[in-house]
């Protein structure tokens, strides 16, 4: 039988924890080993925002790269618990999801016609998707 990488027992180990968590949201953790290191990529869509998530998967980073000194440092190395060098959470949006939000955010701020990018511009200086995805980003769905 092959031995798992550290990454992949990491990916193991985060999945079973975010499934306790969060037990109706299905999660993809998938691993990856690469020259120079590893990584754990975990990806879902609607369900707990992704600072919710990474509650549980921050352990599983042993550093963080320092762009300043263009440097990676190992400042997380937790003894006995399997690690990557990074682990990267992204949730997708249901279009459902957005679409609904969007038309709620429209009316909330007197948006006539919410396909209107001038209008999200002059209400809040930003595209309409940015506005959305920032509020939908805050909150479990």
């Amino acid at each position: 039988m092959r031995k798992l990488t550290e990454a992949a027992q990491a990916a193991k180990l985060m999945r079973a924890e975010l499934k306790k968590a969060f037990p109706s949201v299905k999660f993809s953790v998938r691993s990856n080993n690469f020259a120079g290191g590893d990584s754990v990529h975990v990806n879902w869509t609607n369900g707990p925002t992704r600072d919710a998530v990474t509650e549980i998967t921050d352990k599983y980073q042993y550093g963080h790269f320092d762009g300043m000194i263009d440097l990676y440092e190992y400042s997380n190395n937790i003894e006995g618990l399997p690690q990557a060098k990074y682990v990267l959470e992204q949730r997708t949006i249901s279009d459902d999801v957005y679409e609904a939000k969007k038309a709620e955010i429209a009316e909330k701020f007197g948006i006539e016609d919410a396909t209107d990018e001038n209008q999200w511009m002059a209400a809040f200086n930003d595209w309409s998707n940015h506005v959305v995805y920032r509020e939908l980003g805050k909150v479990e769905i």
